[in-house]
């Protein structure tokens, strides 16, 4: 991820591969399974709805949560975290 693409996706807004969150919620198990079920998406904790950057931080206590939240579904979501300043992405594969 680059600055230049983050800003991009901002722009650009939510869709059918991209969601946005403040912040980690229990809504999150949810959006793992509709993007898992559909053709995988990615998720980034830490903008807004409106594509304003919030920010969060980011430990390994987030990161950990998130895998648990995945790993909880039935079956497991196989997701990809990559943390970029203070944004989390969760990158979600199209499911098998």
């Amino acid at each position: 991820m680059t600055l230049r693409k983050l800003n991009l996706i901002r722009q650009t807004g939510e869709g059918h591969k991209t969601e946005f969150k403040r912040n980690l919620n229990a809504d999150l198990p949810k959006e793992l399974v509709a993007f898992a079920n559909s053709s995988g998406g990615s998720i980034y904790i830490g903008i807004e709805d409106d594509g304003r950057l919030s920010g969060i931080n980011i430990n390994n206590d987030l990161k950990s949560r998130v895998e648990a939240m995945a790993r909880d579904c039935d079956p497991a979501i196989y997701i990809e975290l990559e943390p970029f300043n203070n944004v989390l992405i969760i990158n979600v594969p199209e499911g098998k």
